[in-house]
């Protein structure tokens, strides 16, 4: 596990890959019999991510790769990697999905359900990890200073993810039974009190 924080910025990436592989984690690796794996923890930056750096990756063990999909701004970006990360044989992705910043419930539902249809298209297992925005000299998570958000709303997502262990999975059953089929059966989710949004089967269902 390496914790740089931008390791495509730096001028020695080549040789950086170079030494990983040197040390054994090259692709398809094993120390006593099993798999060995490389995760840049912190995530690259997709600004950053060419094909001749993605191929460079592609040579390592790597499991997940990680990008981060924080605005919906950054669609067209965030899907040319992925789709060059399935190029060069990665399925294996993970993400975080920043919340409660600059975006709408909408924007945040369909960053998740963007990921999902990655999936299915492309056969790949992209894992999301959503973080609520708070502020670096808050008291506490209950920020909300963004216009599109209530804080009804923020503790409805804090719901669904106490339930999901804090993970969007990359089946769409899982993902529509937690986040609804479409934006406004999210919205009407993420808008119930807290023991409608976890005992949801046993009260009135969303009627569309």
């Amino acid at each position: 596990m390496l914790l740089d924080n931008n390791v495509l910025a730096s001028s020695e990436f080549p040789r950086i890959i170079e030494e990983i592989k040197r040390y054994g984690f090259y692709k398809g690796a094993k120390f006593e019999g099993r798999l060995r794996y490389v995760d840049f923890n912190q995530g690259v930056d997709a600004r950053l991510l060419t094909e001749e750096k993605m191929k460079l990756l592609s040579e390592l063990a790597i499991k997940p790769l990680r990008i981060a999909f924080d605005d919906i701004k950054f669609k067209r970006l965030y899907t040319e990697k992925i789709r060059l990360a399935h190029k060069y044989g990665i399925k294996h992705l993970s993400n975080f999905i920043l919340f409660n910043y600059n975006d709408t419930p909408e924007d945040f539902y369909s960053r998740l359900r963007i990921n999902i249809e990655l999936n299915e298209e492309l056969g790949l297992s992209i894992f999301s990890f959503p973080m609520r925005f708070t502020p670096l000299d808050a008291k506490d998570r209950k920020h909300v200073d963004n216009p599109h958000w209530t804080t009804q709303q923020l503790r409805g997502i804090q719901c669904i993810l106490h339930a999901t262990h804090g993970v969007v999975g990359p089946k769409r059953p899982f993902f529509e039974k937690a986040f609804g089929k479409d934006v406004e059966e999210f919205k009407y989710i993420i808008e119930q009190l807290e023991e409608h949004i976890f005992h949801r089967e046993k009260m009135i269902p969303y009627k569309g």
